[in-house]
């Protein structure tokens, strides 16, 4: 069964760049629970499908939640919400 995600766009023209609108959509479903804690994330080849965006983009949006302790790669069964992202990404939304 595949859950259904509301999917926000990366608006390819405006001034933020795309890596970040992505790290804010996702951090952004994080906070709202469609991306629960300890549960995947959608895979980089279907981040790039969805938001027109090449690997390296999606990578460095990654990167951004990572390094704000939102999500961890476990090697070899994908990347995944951490237990205490949906506070932290409530609280990084609000300071925006």
């Amino acid at each position: 069964m595949t859950e259904e995600r509301e999917t926000a766009k990366v608006d390819h023209d405006a001034a933020m760049p795309v890596y970040r609108q992505l790290a804010v959509i996702l951090r952004d479903q994080i906070a709202s629970g469609q991306l629960r804690s300890g549960r995947a994330i959608p895979t980089e080849k279907v981040l790039m499908e969805e938001h027109g965006l090449g690997r390296d983009s999606v990578r460095k949006a990654l990167g951004l939640l990572r390094e704000a302790g939102l999500i961890e790669a476990v090697q070899g069964r994908g990347t995944f919400v951490t237990e205490r992202a949906h506070e932290r990404a409530q609280e990084q939304a609000k300071g925006q």
